[in-house]
């Protein structure tokens, strides 16, 4: 009997190849378990209405959890928004200057960032596919602090390593003792800011809540750091064979790579 009834997926490293392609065998199995019913998430470090697009691709309808959880809505219903507070914003900003690295800071529709867009032409290209009102906003600004305020509900910070690996470990320890922020990669070139108690786990807690799911009835496929807690929470944490070795060890179950089409086969598996 099949007791799944939400799979959240992530993105990067997960749902799509190495050259960021969606393959048709992911695609063929994410239609099928639609069809019998089980609810699709896509569950990202990345924008909602990034989330959306990635969902259009799979030629059904899916949900959101987005900014690792810490914005989900269903519908017109914000189910999650867990914003950074004014008086750790400066601290988060401040630290990541000191650093010399640059970031993109996300609002849950808005892309802040200092001088130049920098690594953000992925972004511009991902807007040019979304239909017009749900185009991310995008700011670039001599004035990050004051455009951060003005903005307002800042969800996080990703830093980019551009290389410089020793100055992105040296800024995580900058947050190893910080009461209220935490910090995850969600590749081994960059560093997540955003507050201790987000997670996808949250997210997809809210997610279930709302639609009245159990625990036992969710599946989540993920590979970096910021997938491990929907992964240890979830009834089925689906490891892929690309995946840290920490997702790995948390794992119900390791799936083939991304470049093998794992999360079919981890549907075909437990789902169909």
């Amino acid at each position: 009997m099949n007791k799944i009834k939400l799979i959240c997926i992530d993105v990067d490293g997960t749902l799509y190849n190495d050259d960021k392609n969606i393959p048709e065998e992911n695609i063929r199995a994410i239609q099928k378990a639609h069809e019998k019913g089980i609810q699709i998430a896509i569950t990202t470090g990345r924008m909602f209405n990034y989330g959306k697009l990635y969902g259009s691709l799979l030629g059904v309808p899916t949900l959101t959890i987005a900014s690792n959880g810490a914005f989900v809505k269903y519908k017109d219903q914000i189910l999650n928004h867990q914003s950074i507070s004014s008086t750790d914003l400066p601290f988060m900003i401040s630290a990541v200057k000191d650093s010399g690295l640059f970031a993109h800071y996300n609002a849950w529709n808005t892309l802040l960032c200092e001088g130049d867009l920098g690594d953000g032409n992925g972004y511009v290209k991902a807007n040019g596919l979304l239909p017009d009102g749900d185009q991310i906003e995008m700011i670039v600004t001599e004035d990050l602090e004051k455009s951060l305020r003005d903005t307002g509900n800042i969800l996080k910070a990703i830093v980019f390593s551009k290389g410089a690996q020793e100055a992105l470990l040296k800024l995580r320890k900058v947050f190893e003792n910080h009461p209220t922020l935490q910090t995850v990669s969600s590749s081994k070139h960059n560093l997540e800011i955003f507050r201790k108690d987000v997670s996808k786990a949250v997210g997809i807690e809210k997610l279930m809540e709302h639609l009245g799911i159990r625990q036992e009835e969710v599946m989540a496929i993920g590979d970096e750091e910021n997938d491990l807690p929907m992964i240890s929470f979830a009834g089925l944490g689906i490891a892929m064979g690309n995946a840290t070795q920490r997702v790995k060890d948390v794992a119900s179950y390791i799936t083939d790579t991304n470049n093998e089409a794992g999360v079919a086969k981890a549907i075909e598996k437990f789902c169909l």
